[in-house]
């Protein structure tokens, strides 16, 4: 699966690594607020689909416990990890976004 297939061009700021299937993005720590809207455009990105046709984010997971463990710990060791809209989205404490869609 490339990028071109996935509906993604130079403006978006997703990255495919082909060896591994997934797709690489960042959120702005200074934006607290970007943080789910970072992850919803970027599962949009990968899987085509329009970001308000897809399931809401609260309801796979807390987004409140989410930015807590990401933003205010700001620990490069945090990690999580959920299925959401057909894939794997891993969020690391130092910001990177990382989406592997499930097969």
């Amino acid at each position: 699966m490339s990028p071109s297939t996935n509906g993604l061009d130079e403006d978006d700021r997703v990255g495919y690594d082909p060896t591994t299937n997934t797709y690489h993005n960042q959120i702005a720590r200074e934006d607290s607020d970007s943080l789910c809207v970072t992850i919803i455009m970027t599962v949009s990105a990968v899987t085509g689909q329009e970001p308000y046709a897809m399931e809401p984010l609260y309801s796979v997971l807390d987004p409140d416990a989410l930015e807590a463990c990401i933003l205010h710990e700001r620990k490069d060791s945090v990690q999580v990890s959920f299925s959401y809209e057909g894939c794997t989205v891993t969020i690391a404490g130092s910001g990177e976004i990382t989406v592997q869609p499930e097969k």
